[in-house]
């Protein structure tokens, strides 16, 4: 009889127990096979993330393998041709891909084939520029090599420009599953060539490689898996009209955002040296590893979120959308704030002491990497509300704020200076961007900026001791 009755006692307790993961297990299942907003959000941030997490696994330990096998100017050299690459892609920018997000054509056969045409077109215009450029920049920067590795380089622009309109179409919809299957498939072939050609060929050319083959693998596995119709060479007039007119300001503001964000790896060789380009370049690799997540969140969930929000034109959907996104992301802020501290120690880990100048200017670029993310967390909201112009602004004020500050602290401090006169042009333009966002949508809440920005003057405050305290401990002993 005790125990029957200490078996039912067991029991009576258990079930509600069982009861509550059952009803957790079903609203998971819900939220994640739900065909709601809510549902589609939490799905495309999970593929955002997981996939993220594996890119840097696999970037960060070729990046450590490379550094091995070549030496630290192949870095530069590499940095320098990618940004005159992203110039080019950036300054030819009409903004395709936002486009077919935000329009109501956006899943129109013929809307999306004359966006395809145009981005072939463009695709072998920048590679015939690339062609152009190449000697030109090999004698100002006085590497011969440039000039040949410019124009293959190149030729990934008029590859790309085959890339199926389904990478756009996927992001509108949300279904980022496949998507980021195709991009971290592509990346990683992208790394192993490059591994191949290092451990063979040590020279900047394996890392060339990589790009090329990364470049054709991603218009392959994009027509094999995200194909939404059939692609066609095809030009409507409306179709063009709606493009252009979109896109005039986003490629004005591409122009811009190249200079002000891409313009300090142009001219820290002239200012410095290739080799602290290098460093730099190494440097940022890390710092911007939060930053380069929360641009793909932006990009591909917060974007089409806002969109969709902002159609209604409730203030209090979109502080919903900003205030959940900060709670869900918060642990990523704490990454720049670590790498604050332990800048130094990492780099001394990670790499050999031919690279130990990146520690300071890493320590530096972490506080320009919170802002950035600062930045990016809204940096969706001023396109889905229509206000390109806003936009192109915002990084007016990057453009013409971080030239000056970078070349008159780099003369006193070197290349932590240049980095800290990067850092104040930052945070200038995090405020533009805010005021923006704040004439367009009234009454939109500035509560999660306040406690983020009270998070990083705090840490800056410890930071500032942390890096003093030898210099206080010998002022105290009197030595």
């Amino acid at each position: 009889m005790q125990q029957e009755k200490k078996s039912q006692s067991q029991s009576s307790h258990g079930r509600p127990m069982q009861l509550a993961r059952r009803c957790f297990r079903l609203r998971v299942f819900h939220l994640l096979r739900g065909d709601g907003l809510r549902a589609k959000a939490i799905r495309s941030s999970s593929w955002t993330i997981g996939a993220f997490g594996v890119q840097q696994v696999f970037k960060l330990g070729s990046n450590l393998i490379l550094t091995r096998l070549l030496f630290p100017e192949v870095f530069g050299l590499m940095a320098l041709a990618s940004v005159f690459m992203i110039g080019l892609e950036m300054f030819s920018d009409v903004g395709i891909r936002p486009s077919i997000i935000q329009n109501k054509r956006g899943d129109d056969p013929n809307f999306l084939n004359t966006a395809w045409t145009m981005g072939i077109i463009r695709g072998f215009v920048l590679w015939a520029i690339a062609c152009a450029i190449a000697y030109p920049a090999s004698l100002v920067y006085g590497e011969p090599v440039m000039f040949p590795m410019l124009c293959v380089i190149g030729s990934t622009a008029a590859i790309r420009g085959f890339q199926t309109t389904g990478f756009a179409t996927s992001s509108r919809n949300l279904h980022l599953g496949k998507l980021s299957l195709v991009e971290l498939s592509t990346q990683v072939v992208g790394i192993v060539v490059m591994i191949v050609w290092a451990l063979v060929n040590p020279t900047v050319w394996a890392i060339v490689a990589g790009g090329v083959t990364s470049s054709v693998l991603s218009v392959l596995f994009g027509h094999q898996m995200l194909n939404t119709h059939k692609h066609r060479l095809h030009w409507e007039r409306d179709a063009t009209r709606e493009l252009v007119k979109f896109g005039k300001w986003i490629l004005l503001s591409s122009a811009i955002t190249f200079l002000a964000q891409s313009g300090d790896r142009i001219l820290l060789p002239k200012a410095l040296s290739i080799q602290d380009l290098s460093f730099y370049s190494l440097a940022m690799v890390l710092a911007r590893m939060p930053c380069q997540f929360f641009g793909r969140l932006s990009a591909k969930v917060l974007f089409p979120l806002y969109s969709q929000v902002a159609k209604t034109g409730e203030v209090k959907q979109i502080n919903l959308v900003s205030r959940k996104f900060a709670v869900f992301s918060l642990p990523l802020y704490l990454i720049p704030i670590a790498l604050m501290f332990i800048a130094q120690w990492l780099i001394g880990i990670m790499y050999d002491p031919r690279y130990a100048a990146t520690g300071g200017a890493l320590a530096v670029m972490a506080i320009g990497s919170y802002l950035r993310m600062m930045r990016l967390s809204q940096d969706g909201l001023l396109l889905a509300i229509g206000n390109s112009k806003a936009h192109m602004l915002t990084n007016v004020m990057r453009l013409a704020t971080w030239l000056p500050l970078a070349l008159l602290l780099s003369r006193e401090w070197g290349l932590e200076g240049f980095c800290a006169g990067i850092v104040i042009s930052d945070s200038l333009t995090l405020l533009t961007q805010r005021f923006f966002i704040r004439r367009s949508v009234p009454g939109i809440s500035s509560s999660v900026d306040v406690r983020l920005m009270l998070l990083l003057l705090a840490a800056v405050s410890v930071m500032s001791l942390w890096y003093t305290r030898p210099c206080l401990t010998a002022h105290l002993l009197g030595t």
